[in-house]
């Protein structure tokens, strides 16, 4: 993993983020509670990840073999709590950071850092270190991914191109994140179902490096606004009326995170379904075209909108 090359580690060596997943990242409860133990603890061997600007990110505890475990490097870091703006969490971990008597530093980048901490989540979940009990098994590969969508879906991609930095929302099971890493797109791939997210990194659909477990309706806590260049959500869900504001506030959070002058590109079964999502669009800025992309089947894609703000 990334994370044991910036520590300078065999990848044999256990290392673990105290967090249960990268969302949690964003509060850092566990996190507070261990450090402020920790800081009462003489003999405890801590050392720092710094920034580019040699601002500490990251604290490393090392915790030596004992007759019931395995020796282990416990990793704890701000990195996720302190963008797009610091909260009172991340600030706390920095006072507890700038006390601590540090063994040695670790130097990296904020965006290296920041991608190893995404591949940790992202292999922990499909080693099953993160769901207690999964009894879900691995599908066959021909079980899940059906080869007809994907040239449909490259047709409405080599019409509408997308550019730049790239945010998928609901990529599920990376169905339809296939299609965009065979045209040689490299999206950010998130999606609130680990279970989906975690079937399509055991197929190595999905790279665990860029691929992350979150909810879309709050992705405005996790990047800053106008951060990607494009956005995309492929066969989003079925929207009903119980669940139409969820699927509002999406659209809301995604106009939030593209960029002036972006694309967002959506793909739904049904007219209507588009409708709702395309008002909610242009009621924020968004201005763009309804796309009829139907064919015989009546499954997938079927209807697109693609605005730009």
């Amino acid at each position: 993993m990334l994370i044991h090359d910036i520590l300078g580690l065999e990848h044999s060596e256990n290392i673990y983020f105290v967090e249960e997943s990268y969302a949690s990242l964003k509060n850092i409860s566990l996190t507070l509670q261990y450090l402020k133990n920790i800081q009462r603890d003489p003999e405890a061997e801590i050392s720092a990840i710094k920034d580019e600007n040699d601002d500490i990110m990251g604290l490393v505890l090392y915790n030596p073999r004992t007759e019931d475990s395995p020796d282990f490097h416990a990793i704890f870091t701000n990195i996720i709590s302190s963008r797009p703006v610091q909260n009172e969490a991340s600030r706390k971990f920095s006072v507890i950071a700038g006390n601590l008597k540090l063994n040695k530093t670790y130097q990296t980048t904020s965006r290296e850092f920041n991608d190893a901490v995404i591949e940790y989540f992202s292999l922990a979940l499909v080693n099953r270190q993160l769901c207690e009990k999964c009894r879900i098994s691995k599908e066959p590969y021909e079980m899940v991914y059906i080869k007809s969508r994907s040239p449909k879906l490259k047709e409405l991609l080599r019409k509408h191109k997308l550019k730049g930095s790239i945010l998928e929302i609901c990529c599920g099971n990376g169905m339809s994140t296939l299609p965009l890493h065979e045209m040689g797109y490299d999206p950010l791939a998130t999606d609130n179902d680990k279970c989906q997210i975690c079937q399509g990194l055991e197929h190595s659909v999905l790279d665990p490096g860029r691929t992350i477990v979150l909810d879309a309706t709050v992705l405005s806590q996790f990047f800053p606004e106008s951060y990607f260049d494009s956005i995309v959500g492929f066969m989003l869900g079925t929207i009903y009326p119980f669940n139409r504001e969820t699927w509002e506030s999406m659209m809301v959070e995604i106009v939030r995170l593209v960029k002036p002058g972006g694309m967002i590109m959506l793909t739904v079964n049904k007219k209507e379904e588009i409708e709702i999502l395309r008002n909610v669009l242009e009621k924020n800025s968004i201005k763009g075209n309804l796309v009829d992309n139907t064919d015989a089947d009546g499954i997938y894609d079927q209807w697109a909108y693609v605005g730009y703000k």
